[in-house]
């Protein structure tokens, strides 16, 4: 069973990527609006960095963030999808 840090941060992954979507479409509409082009930032930096400490702590989560030179990693494990104790 997946541990709950994991869950939580996978979880977290989630939300920083709903809210993108969301401040995405709006600004699509209200490009001038700079409080949720702030919001925008805030949450792809919030986004970022939980990717980063996901791939840290327990491999990529997209194959963007493979970091090996000699071999595709990416392929080690099953995708984050796949795992049947995810949720």
């Amino acid at each position: 069973m997946m541990n709950k840090e994991r869950l939580e941060l996978l979880r977290a992954i989630q939300r920083y990527d709903f809210a993108i979507k969301d401040l995405h479409l709006y600004l699509d509409t209200h490009p001038d609006c700079a409080r949720a082009l702030e919001y925008f930032h805030k949450y792809n930096q919030l986004r970022a960095d939980a990717y980063a400490e996901y791939a840290e702590k327990y491999g990529p989560i997209t194959p963007e963030q493979v970091k090996s030179k000699t071999r595709w990693t990416w392929v080690n494990d099953p995708w984050p999808w796949e795992r049947s104790d995810n949720f």
